[in-house]
């Protein structure tokens, strides 16, 4: 199932997801040493459009391609990028076409021996693919509890559905598809939210998404619990607290 095609999650996708890809685009950037801008870069599972606009950073044409329409929707048009809607697992490009293909916070949702089959097809020789994601984990410098509530409350109300995260990324398995893991890199991103922007941000998540398709709850049910059990947290609905999003960015080079 996909919890991000309904018209209500994409929405509040667009709305609700906080702005932060520029910072690993540029760790990108340094890590692969790109002093110039390259011809062609792509990105799948695009989403609303948040992964896909710094990679004009990068590259003189970027593309960017989603399984969810309602999600193109929301994604910003502009001359040098362009939309499209497919799968992660058949693209609609010509065989190596791309100096590198960025993957932010979806490659889970993948069949990903298929799609790395698919990578493999529309790289360059020698070119790059990017998989990196951007979760949060409730920490935070004001108050430890978030953290321990996030844990404890939320996820056992909210578990997250199943998803690929028992994959094979070991170097003998990447190589036998034709790439070489060059290596898996972390760090934190900063993210200032308050109470109304953090709720929001949690109805995005695919854990709400799933609850809410399966009519157990709805969203007005969902953010009136999520305000009755953060409302503690913040001294009033105006009060901004610093969020560390954890980063991770494997890169995988095409042999």
């Amino acid at each position: 199932m996909n919890y991000f095609s309904p018209k209500d999650a994409a929405e509040r996708y667009a709305k609700g997801r906080p702005d932060f890809h520029l910072s690993t685009i540029n760790e990108i950037k340094k890590y692969l040493k790109i002093h110039s801008k390259i011809e062609n870069a792509l990105d799948i599972a695009c989403g609303t459009g948040l992964s896909t606009k710094p990679l004009l950073e990068i590259s003189n044409q970027v593309y960017g391609t989603d399984a969810s329409e309602e999600m193109l929707k929301h994604a910003p048009c502009q001359n040098e990028i362009k939309y499209s809607k497919a799968f992660a697992e058949k693209q609609p490009f010509n065989d190596s076409f791309f100096e590198i293909i960025t993957v932010s916070s979806g490659v889970h949702w993948f069949n990903i021996d298929l799609f790395l089959e698919e990578s493999l097809r529309l790289l360059k020789k020698k070119s790059w693919l990017v998989i990196y994601d951007n979760f949060f984990t409730g920490e935070t410098n004001e108050n430890n509890d978030l953290k321990t509530w996030y844990n404890t409350n939320y996820l056992s109300k909210f578990p997250a559905p199943a998803r690929n995260n028992e994959y094979d990324w070991t170097q003998i398995n990447l190589k036998s598809r034709g790439f070489q893991y060059n290596k898996m890199y972390t760090f934190k991103n900063e993210v200032q939210m308050n109470l109304n922007e953090l709720i929001i941000y949690f109805t995005t998540q695919s854990n709400i998404s799933k609850i809410i398709e399966s009519n157990k709850m709805t969203y007005s049910e969902v953010e009136s619990w999520l305000r009755n059990e953060l409302a503690t947290f913040f001294t009033d609905e105006n009060q901004n607290i610093t969020f560390y999003f954890a980063n991770w960015i494997k890169f995988l080079q095409k042999i």
